[in-house]
C-alpha cells in the first residue's frame, strides 16, 4: 500500500523523524519519494496510522492511496459516493486549485448528492470539520490520491505547550513539537532511560513522558527550571494520568552529573542546551565569538560528563547552536573534541543526490529573521 505522509515547516527534519521511527519499528518505507513538504512511500504491512500520527512531532497528515479510476476529480468523486451516506463534506489539497474542488462538487451533486466543498487552511480544519473521521479529505499529488488517515495531535501539543504551568520566557521555549522529534530520533525504547541535562522547564521530559517513556531523568544548574519542571510534571500527571517507573530530577552543572547518575546507565541524552544570551541582532563579530567559545568549552566539559553516564553504544540528540552575523553563521568548534572524549557523529539525512556519499551529519532548525540557528546532531558513545 501506498502512503503519503504531509511534513511540517523544516521538511528534512520531519523526514529524518519519520524514516527513524519506521526503522525502530522494522518498517521498511520502499521507494520513498519527497517533494516539496510531502513523502511518499510503499508500507508492505499494515501500519496503525493514527498511533503513529499521534506519536510525529513533524508530519502534519497522513493519506493512503485510493483506487485511480481516470482522474483525480473522476476518483475523489467515485470514491466519496461509494463510501458516504447522506451529506458529502469534503476537502482536497496538495497540486489542485479551487476549481478542482468545484467539479468534484459539481459531479457529486449531479449524482443526486447534498455536498459541501471545505475549505481547508491547515490541520484544524480538517479536524473541525471531522473529515478524517468521513474519509473525505484528500491530496492529490502527481496524479495520485490520498485519503487522510490520521493527522497530528495538535490539540495535544497546544494543550502542553500552552497549558502547562511553569516556564521561563527569559531562558527561552522548546516547542514541543520539535522536543517530539529530537526524542524520536535517538531511536530507544519506552523502558530505557532518557535524561535531559539542560531540561529547562521540562519540555523533553514532558514529551517523553507524553509518549509513555518509564525511566526519565532531568538535570538544570537553575533551581527554578528544575521548580518548573517538577510543576509541569505534576501537571501533565495529573491531566492525563501519567506515572513513569523512574523520575529523578538533579540541581547540577551539566558538567558533574556523574556525581549524580551512576556509570553506563542512561541509553540516550536528548537535550537543546544552554544556547548563550538571547540575541537582538546588533552583536558585533567579536562577542558572538567569545560567546561561541564559551559554549563551546560548555559542550565539550558536558560530553566529557555525557561519556561516562551513558551505556556503550548510547546516543545523544543535541542541539549546538550557531549565530548570524551579517547574512554569515558563526558556528561552535567542539566537534573534534567530542569526538576525542569517545563519541562518532551518525548522520540525521542521507544525500538523495549521490548514494556513495555519506549521510549529512546535522540538521538546522531556523526561521528568516532569527539571529540562532539549530543544529541538530546525534552522537553515539564509542
Amino acid at each position: 500500500m501506498k502512503y503519503l505522509f504531509e511534513l511540517g515547516r523544516q521538511p528534512e527534519i520531519s523526514t529524518a523523524e519519520l524514516k527513524a521511527v519506521f526503522s525502530h519499528k522494522n518498517i521498511e518505507l520502499k521507494n520513498p519519494i519527497t517533494k516539496s513538504h510531502f513523502l511518499t512511500a510503499e508500507i508492505d504491512e499494515d501500519i496503525d496510522t493514527k498511533h503513529i500520527a499521534k506519536n510525529l512531532g513533524g508530519t502534519m497528515k497522513i493519506g493512503q492511496a485510493i483506487k485511480n479510476v481516470g482522474d483525480p476529480i473522476k476518483s475523489i468523486v467515485h470514491f466519496l459516493h461509494e463510501n458516504n451516506s447522506g451529506k458529502i463534506h469534503f476537502a482536497v489539497s496538495g497540486e489542485v486549485t479551487k476549481k478542482t474542488g468545484i467539479a468534484i462538487k459539481k459531479q457529486l451533486k449531479s449524482l443526486g448528492r447534498s455536498v459541501r466543498f471545505v475549505e481547508t487552511k491547515n490541520t484544524a480544519s480538517i479536524l473541525h470539520n471531522n473529515l478524517v473521521e468521513k474519509k473525505s479529505d484528500f491530496t492529490v499529488l502527481e496524479n495520485e490520491i490520498f485519503v487522510t488517515e490520521a493527522i497530528q495531535d495538535i490539540e495535544g501539543f497546544t494543550k502542553r505547550d500552552f497549558g502547562r504551568p511553569g516556564s521561563d520566557d527569559k531562558s527561552g521555549m522548546l516547542p514541543p513539537k520539535l522536543a517530539r522529534i529530537m526524542i524520536n530520533l535517538s531511536e530507544i525504547k519506552p523502558t530505557d532511560t532518557l535524561l535531559d541535562p539542560f531540561c529547562g522547564s521540562g519540555t523533553v521530559l514532558t514529551e517523553a513522558l507524553s509518549l509513555g517513556f518509564e525511566n526519565i531523568l532531568g538535570s538544570d544548574i537553575s533551581q527554578k527550571a528544575i521548580d518548573d519542571t517538577k510543576q509541569n510534571v505534576e501537571w501533565l500527571n495529573k491531566k492525563f494520568d501519567l506515572t513513569p517507573k523512574t523520575f529523578d530530577l538533579y540541581t547540577s552543572d551539566a558538567g558533574k552529573l556523574s556525581t549524580h547518575i551512576k556509570p553506563n546507565t542512561v541509553h540516550a541524552i536528548v537535550s537543546e542546551p544552554y544556547m548563550g544570551k538571547p540575541l537582538r541582532g546588533n552583536e558585533n563579530k567579536e562577542t558572538l565569538k567569545k560567546q561561541a567559545k564559551e559554549l563551546g568549552q560548555l559542550y565539550i566539559e558536558s560530553f566529557t560528563a555525557f561519556h561516562k553516564i551513558l551505556k556503550k553504544d548510547g546516543v545523544a540528540i543535541f542541539i549546538i547552536p550557531k549565530f548570524r552575523h551579517e547574512d554569515k553563521w558563526i558556528s561552535i568548534d567542539c566537534l573534534d573534541e567530542i569526538k576525542k572524549i569517545g563519541f562518532e557523529i551518525l548522520p540525521l539525512a542521507p544525500r538523495p543526490e549521490k548514494r556513495e556519499m555519506k549521510g549529512v551529519d546535522s540538521l538546522t532548525y531556523w526561521r528568516t529573521k532569527q539571529y540562532v540557528g539549530r543544529e541538530r546532531w546525534k552522537f553515539k558513545k564509542r
